[in-house]
């Protein structure tokens, strides 16, 4: 690899033209980055890389083999765990897009319901997490939708450490998607010919194609899709629709490989430097018997396996002693030490801090772990447009069960992916709370922000919840109204019979119910009666 190649200084007058300067890469292939993230598949491990010591015989002039110590550390399962939950650790979150016409947000927000409920009973969130996690780990993903056999709508996730291998094709002009491929191994019924699948989506159809183990070739029909990924020595078994008015497939590809790849040299000079430290400690860590004597003198009887059980020196100035190995470990703990560290600090991953002291505000919290939500905010940002074809596709699907295509497929929702970092819960819904007192937030924001308690229709059971208990206070009321208009009538009656001495009947109650008067619009006498009526026979004066 060239570093700068142009070594002369030129002035302002000059025009110098353009080198041709080449730029080198290293092919990696994604069965080196499983073999990166398995201990057991790491470059230490490997005898032609890190060969083991052969040593010559003096007396019988034969070749041994002397094995190193070979000590290999699961970093990058370490940081892929950690990558994956800080981007997967809370649900992805929904919620209707700015600009609705007034009127229709009721509706709109019964759509996204529905849609909220669709995600989690299809699994979505289980998809995302499998999608992700192959997207640290071999550094391409992809989900496919499809219609079974019953015309349920059901998605799944395509990688390669599940033997799967993606091939997309985008269009040069556009950068869309308009083909689609995995391939994938399988066996035939008796478990020993290989049978090699490939299975292709366009914009209206799928396929399905396998290696033609008598030397055909494609159909005429489908020789098109088959010449775009190589597929021209495969026969195609199935052909059919796939129900989607687009490619229902969305692919995501980290070009930098895998989450730890900037760390990876670092990780395996970490394993080769503390080889190195088990094999000085082999050689030099313990105490070495030396013995002082004539050779006749000294007689040395031990084991089967080597051990000495008695040393027996007849000479006057023969003595046996013990010399102490040398300390070479603090040499060794300064190099680990620092590469351990920036193994965690270059592949932004925290290691967990030892606190002091209780509970931390949320600002101190961010700031420990700062690194990993900026990491966690940046593959945020790659993932989106992933997410928005994953959106696309279970909005087509869902709407489609549900008999609301058209619907679901105009709901303009807004999905994002909200990256996890440890929090205090009292914190976060006191903030809400507060935001809510001060009128700067509206309750149902802050129902859709507080996603690790409320449900997909929280704010709607609030409203029903508040609406339920007013019509209880109401009727509370009411009764209690009744109840007083009652006592009235009952004090007004008490009342009448002390002063006049009488039972108390002539009280008007409106000729009604009992406590509530009588309203209508006839005219009555000081007789009692109105027109059409006489009450003779009671008012005669005897």
């Amino acid at each position: 690899m060239k570093h700068g190649i142009i070594d002369r200084e030129f002035s302002e007058n000059e025009d110098p033209c353009m080198p041709a300067d080449v730029l080198y890469r290293n092919i990696k292939t994604q069965q080196d980055f499983l073999r990166e993230f398995y201990p057991s598949g790491h470059r230490i491990c490997d005898p032609q890389q890190y060969p083991d010591i052969w040593k010559k015989n003096p007396e019988t002039g034969l070749w041994c083999v002397q094995k190193i110590q070979r000590t290999a550390f699961a970093f990058q399962q370490v940081i892929y765990t950690k990558h994956v939950l800080h981007v997967t650790g809370n649900d992805i979150q929904f919620e209707l897009a700015e600009g609705t016409e007034e009127g229709s947000e009721e509706k709109l927000q019964e759509l996204l319901t529905k849609y909220k409920k669709g995600w989690l009973m299809h699994d979505m969130e289980i998809r995302f997490f499998e999608a992700v996690s192959a997207y640290m780990k071999v550094a391409d993903c992809a989900i496919v939708g499809y219609f079974d056999g019953d015309g349920k709508f059901g998605t799944r996730t395509l990688s390669f450490d599940r033997g799967d291998t993606l091939f997309p094709r985008y269009d040069p002009l556009t950068g869309e998607l308009i083909a689609f491929a995995r391939k994938y191994v399988d066996y035939d019924e008796e478990g020993e010919e290989r049978i090699e699948w490939v299975e292709a989506w366009d914009k209206e159809k799928f396929y399905r194609f396998k290696k033609d183990l008598s030397g055909g070739t494609a159909r005429n029909a489908i020789r098109k899709v088959a010449s775009i990924f190589g597929a021209s020595e495969y026969a195609c078994v199935e052909e059919k629709r796939h129900s989607f008015p687009f490619i229902p497939v969305a692919y995501a590809r980290n070009e930098d490989g895998p989450c730890w790849s900037a760390v990876q040299r670092n990780i395996e000079d970490y394993e080769e430097a503390f080889s190195y430290l088990c094999e000085n400690n082999k050689a030099y860590a313990f105490p070495i018997l030396t013995l002082t004597g004539e050779g006749d003198e000294i007689e040395i009887k031990g084991d089967t396996n080597g051990a000495a059980k008695t040393i027996m020196i007849t000479d006057t100035n023969g003595k046996a002693e013990f010399l102490n190995g040398t300390d070479a470990s603090n040499a060794f703990a300064t190099q680990l030490n620092k590469s351990y560290d920036l193994i965690y600090e270059l592949s932004f991953t925290v290691k967990p801090p030892e606190l002091k002291s209780g509970d931390l505000p949320g600002v101190a919290i961010k700031l420990l772990y700062s690194p990993a939500l900026e990491a966690a905010i940046n593959d945020a940002q790659r993932l989106q447009p992933f997410l928005d074809q994953l959106v696309r596709i279970t909005k087509f699907g869902i709407g489609t069960e549900n008999n609301c295509m058209a619907s679901m497929v105009a709901l303009p929702v807004n999905a994002w992916i909200e990256s996890y970092i440890h929090q205090n819960d009292t914190e976060l819904i006191t903030n809400l709370a507060t935001a809510v007192q001060n009128k700067f937030l509206s309750k149902q924001t802050a129902s859709e922000r507080n996603s690790k308690f409320s449900k997909n229709d929280e704010f709607t059971r609030i409203m029903r919840e508040q609406k339920e208990e007013d019509q209880q206070d109401l009727l509370i009321d009411i009764q209690r109204q009744e109840a007083q208009v009652e006592n009235n009538i009952e004090q007004e009656e008490a009342l009448a019979k002390i002063n006049n001495q009488q039972p108390g009947e002539d009280i008007n109650t409106g000729r009604g119910k009992r406590g509530r008067p009588k309203r209508s619009d006839k005219a009555w006498d000081e007789n009692g009666n109105y027109p059409g009526r006489n009450n003779w026979d009671k008012n005669l004066k005897k």
